[in-house]
């Protein structure tokens, strides 16, 4: 858990309770200029029962201020504020989920929101089906002179829109991150039991932690609900606009998962997503900084089965040919 800054802290609590309690967890870092809408979003939920923790790793602007004043201005919530110092936000998410009393989290970053109906949809789901993890599809966002509008960050299918579970679902997670980090509504004990988020990842911890979350609960449900679509906003502080850091941090995901995957038993379905993420993360390397290390594999592979690896040794030529032409355009 963050260090906390002592005599900083400061909290509200409400009185109108529908079980179960949701704990919406808000690591922030120097996001003063948005993290008030995002709390905007929060109190105009039709779902009731929830909690506010909001984790400031360290923020050097006035954000203590604009939350202090936020909360004064809204005693009917339960609102938490609590200032740790710089630990990143894998630590800070950390804490919140150390402080956290609900059932269930929402994850939510300081410079993102909620649609109104996020947690009551998902809530419902949850119980009625006994669901450990449930998700939304996501909507990303720009803010302009013309005013808000929706983007389209990834291709289509990229991100998942289909209730996965078992082997579909570790295939789909092992080719990517298929959920944001505000997506899913998930049970706090599976957090806890899959170990949080890892604080020496900087970057794609959600990815890894919901892949650690399916080797304990293999089923994610999607709820196929507009009204429940995480808001995500794009802007240039974005961490998904740091490409150099994502490429790095999937390097160190793809390298964790096949330890993970190598504890399971083995069988047919495990060594064909053992082999899916070493390809894998074999043609990353060749894109980033790791070439040397993703050529061998590739090459190893095309020794030892021509059939499979022929294929793979195709994708790595290509990748290799867009790495070096971006480098000496």
């Amino acid at each position: 858990m963050g260090e906390p800054l002592e005599n900083h802290s400061a909290k509200n609590t409400g009185s109108f309770m529908i079980e179960p309690l949701v704990s919406i967890i808000i690591p922030s870092f120097n996001y003063a200029h948005l993290i008030v809408e995002t709390l905007e979003s929060i109190i105009k939920q039709r779902y009731a029962n929830w909690e506010c923790i909001i984790v400031d790793d360290g923020s050097t602007d006035h954000t203590a201020v604009v939350v202090r004043q936020f909360i004064a201005a809204h005693p009917g919530y339960h609102i938490i504020f609590h200032p740790v110092k710089n630990g990143g936000t894998s630590a800070a998410k950390n804490t919140g989920i150390a402080l956290s009393k609900g059932k269930y989290l929402q994850f939510l970053d300081a410079d993102d929101l909620l649609s109104e109906d996020k947690l009551s949809i998902q809530a419902d789901l949850a119980e009625r089906f006994g669901a450990g993890l449930v998700f939304s599809k996501a909507d990303y966002f720009v803010d302009d002179a013309a005013g808000r509008n929706i983007v389209q960050k990834y291709p289509e299918g990229f991100l998942a829109k289909e209730t996965l579970k078992d082997f579909a679902l570790f295939k789909r997670i092992i080719v990517n991150n298929v959920l944001t980090i505000n997506s899913p509504l998930v049970e706090k004990k599976l957090i806890v039991a899959a170990g949080m988020f890892d604080p020496e990842l900087k970057n794609n911890e959600d990815w890894m932690l919901w892949f650690k979350v399916a080797l304990l609960h293999p089923h994610f449900i999607f709820d196929g609900d507009d009204r429940s679509a995480a808001l995500i906003r794009l802007h240039g502080n974005s961490a998904i606009n740091n490409k150099k850091n994502m490429f790095l941090g999937e390097v160190v995901v793809r390298t964790n998962i096949d330890a993970a995957l190598s504890q399971l038993e083995v069988g047919h379905e495990n060594t064909y997503l053992k082999r899916l993420n070493l390809d894998l993360l074999a043609l990353h390397e060749v894109r980033s900084l790791q070439i040397s290390k993703g050529l061998r594999y590739i090459f190893s592979s095309f020794a030892g089965n021509p059939l499979h690896g022929g294929g793979l040794l195709m994708k790595g030529m290509l990748r290799l040919g867009i790495r070096l032409y971006r480098n000496v355009r």
